[in-house]
């Protein structure tokens, strides 16, 4: 965990991170995230407290100065919430206007997630759930505190479905897919290929550029070169012989998992810290 700290008190606030501080008090914690101008690829990497659902306007409150709020979905920030078994998005987008006929009034929901005029959004993001944000304003915004929770110990896998997921995560820290071996990537279901287009592959978007670095699951028979060919089998690499960084799922950062395999399959992954 890259700053995990004891503190007097946390309240019930909170925050994604692509620029991160993670602070707790016993178990329960906050992270804080910049929001970059157009894309960002965001994840929930905290459990909820008690009873609160995770609501997106409890995530990232529509009230936060520097979000833009609009009539529709091209004028206002929008979230966008991806559903693997589906491979399509549920859009929701920060309603704001100065109309005040219909029921009920039409501004009745200023500075709250919709789906459509007077239709609030209803989606609650669970720990290791990852989505967009897209970000209207003409300048980066740094949101203090935007999403809060249980700082998670208990173990939770992540299901890997055929086609495109929207993962990221389950813990309060980086994550390394590399670290859970070759054994494991070997017999688990994933595809390992010599490239990217006929093997696994995990897409890491950069916000400040708005591109793609990509990883992909290595495997070749070939065992020439120095070092062989061959020597990095069932790991994650950007190519040939150079393996992806370590811990290269961020904390806060959504990613995607394209799996080439029929069916699905589950990585699990254990808390790397004990509070």
């Amino acid at each position: 965990m890259k700053k995990l700290m004891t503190a007097l008190a946390v309240c019930a606030v909170a925050g994604f991170a692509l620029a991160q501080t993670v602070t707790s008090a016993n178990v329960v914690g906050y992270d804080t995230v910049t929001l970059l101008q157009g894309y960002n690829m965001l994840a929930c990497n905290f459990d909820q407290v008690g009873t609160v659902t995770n609501t997106l306007d409890l995530v990232i409150p529509g009230t936060t100065p520097g979000l833009v709020a609009g009539k529709n979905s091209s004028v206002a920030d929008n979230i966008m919430v991806f559903n693997p078994l589906t491979q399509v998005y549920a859009t929701y987008f920060l309603w704001y206007t100065t109309k005040t006929t219909g029921t009920p009034p039409a501004n009745t929901y200023n500075y709250k997630w919709v789906s459509s005029l007077n239709i609030p959004a209803t989606v609650a993001l669970q720990r290791g759930n990852a989505f967009w944000y897209n970000s209207m304003s003409t300048t980066n915004i740094s949101i203090p505190a935007v999403f809060a929770g249980q700082v998670p110990v208990t173990n939770k896998n992540i299901t890997i479905n055929t086609g495109y997921n929207m993962i990221a995560g389950n813990y309060a820290a980086d994550w390394d897919p590399n670290a859970l071996g070759t054994n494991f990537w070997a017999t688990c279901g994933a595809t390992a290929g010599k490239n990217s287009s006929v093997a696994d592959d995990i897409m890491v978007f950069n916000p400040l550029t708005q591109v793609y670095s990509t990883y992909f699951l290595w495997y070749t028979t070939k065992t020439t070169g120095a070092p062989p060919a061959n020597t990095d089998n069932y790991k994650w690499v950007s190519s040939l012989n150079i393996l992806a960084p370590a811990n290269f799922v961020k904390l806060g950062q959504g990613v995607w998992y394209n799996s080439l395999g029929a069916g699905s399959f589950v990585i699990p992954v254990t808390a790397p810290y004990s509070l």
